[in-house]
């Protein structure tokens, strides 16, 4: 049995909409006080993830299999840096990512629930892993209904402080829309290094457009519909991301938004005091989909490198749901360890720069790939718009991103530097490789 290209979809979905909309904009607003320049931001965000999604259409038809960044690298390049990469999604593409969404999950309900938010956050790694251990058929089952519950939510969020407005007597935040007369000069905030900097946000909430290829050979037609659910969610995401901010923006006041992490909270408790209790819950389910999403996509990360590598074996073992339950298990282990080790904005941070070096080097590898096979012809492969620029500008935007990033804190680097550190050591350890 196989995901359909519906799923795939929803994963793609599932995996953007996470924690990221829903915290980052408390981090932009200090030094970007601008609607328009906030636009921009979130714009610019969807452009380098949708040129991101046309190259790994390409790649992903030119390549076969799962495994995503571990795949790819390791024919484009190098067996030891796709190791690399396949060690960083592991920790970082998918557990860290796994904490993050559990814990925001926690702080949601935690009112509701009356758990701390850590036991919040470990309670629901568990379950939604139980779930997809129990095979494909109810994980696909789960990841359609939460992710059109988020889609539904999310919708109905974009909705209410207008017909509030309009029918009852909710007053609207004080922010001018008109970037003519809005108090600031957009281009100098525009091309800030605080910009820079709130681009990473933007692209950690971004991530996840790249979510069906990790599980590329366990979708129907994999060279149609990989290519269709990245494109087409990515776009879809896009479309909702702008207009989600847009509506807390207009609806709450941006010294109210100023650092809370908690954005979605500070929505319901401007827009309804006396429900947002109750109503944070929704925000908390709506999280679940992003979790379900990476506990689809994780594991095939593990289970490709198993298949490659002696020592790894064990990744590949599968229950009799057809479920890599030792990969899966994993994914659930690492996550719970890691929620009390990093603060959630570090860690967003971290996971920002080390997922946007490695996509770039799959992005340029569009350019290495066409010149490879300049004469080889296939009538199935995707190919990309734009000729190989959108390869180039993906990577020269997240460059100046992780430039901007790192030299501001270069603890950031030190974290990243070891990561990778440790994947090449323990290639090297493991290097192995089984045909």
């Amino acid at each position: 049995m196989k995901y359909t290209r519906n799923v795939a979809i929803n994963v793609v979905i599932a995996n953007m909409i996470g924690t990221g909309v829903f915290t980052s904009l408390g981090f932009q607003v200090g030094s970007i006080p601008s609607w328009f320049s906030i636009m921009v931001l979130w714009a610019v965000g969807a452009l380098i993830s949708l040129f991101g999604a046309f190259a790994y259409a390409e790649i992903s038809t030119r390549i076969s299999g799962s495994g995503g960044e571990y795949n790819y690298l390791s024919k484009i390049y190098s067996d030891s840096l796709g190791f690399t990469a396949g060690w960083v999604s592991f920790i970082v593409g998918f557990s860290a990512p796994i904490a993050a969404v559990s814990l925001a999950i926690g702080s949601y309900t935690t009112n509701f629930i009356q758990l701390s938010e850590t036991w919040i956050a470990t309670l629901i790694i568990l379950i939604v892993g139980c779930i997809h251990i129990l095979g494909i058929k109810s994980g696909s089952f789960f990841q359609n209904v939460i992710t059109r519950l988020k889609i539904v939510l999310i919708s109905v969020l974009i909705l209410s402080p207008f017909l509030m407005a309009y029918f009852s007597d909710f007053n609207p935040s004080t922010i001018v829309f008109n970037p003519l007369n809005n108090g600031y000069n957009d281009w100098d905030l525009i091309f800030s290094s605080e910009f820079a900097i709130s681009l990473v946000y933007v692209c950690f909430s971004y991530s996840g457009w790249n979510a069906s290829v990790y599980f590329a050979s366990k979708i129907e037609d994999p060279v149609r519909n990989i290519p269709y659910s990245l494109i087409v969610g990515t776009l879809i995401v896009s479309v909702l991301y702008l207009l989600l901010n847009s509506v807390f923006l207009y609806s709450v006041e941006i010294t109210q938004l100023k650092d809370q992490i908690d954005i979605g909270n500070v929505f319901l408790d401007s827009l309804l005091p006396e429900y947002a209790s109750s109503l944070s819950l929704l925000f908390g389910v709506a999280l679940v989909a992003s979790l379900s999403s990476m506990m689809i996509a994780g594991p095939s990360v593990l289970e490709r490198m198993g298949e490659d590598y002696n020592i790894l074996k064990i990744f590949t073992k599968s229950n009799k749901h057809q479920s890599p339950y030792i990969a899966l298990i994993s994914l659930m282990i690492l996550p719970i360890i890691m929620l009390n080790t990093a603060s959630f904005e570090w860690i967003i941070k971290y996971i920002g720069v080390c997922l946007s070096l490695f996509s770039i080097l799959v992005v340029l590898g569009v350019p290495i790939l066409r010149e490879r096979e300049r004469t080889v012809v296939k009538s199935d492969i995707y190919n990309a718009p734009f000729g190989n620029i959108i390869s180039y500008l993906f990577s020269i935007i997240n460059l100046w991103m992780i430039y901007h990033l790192v030299s501001s804190d270069i603890w950031i680097l030190a974290g990243v530097s070891i990561t990778l550190l440790s994947g090449f050591f323990l290639y090297y350890l493991v290097k192995d490789r089984t045909i």
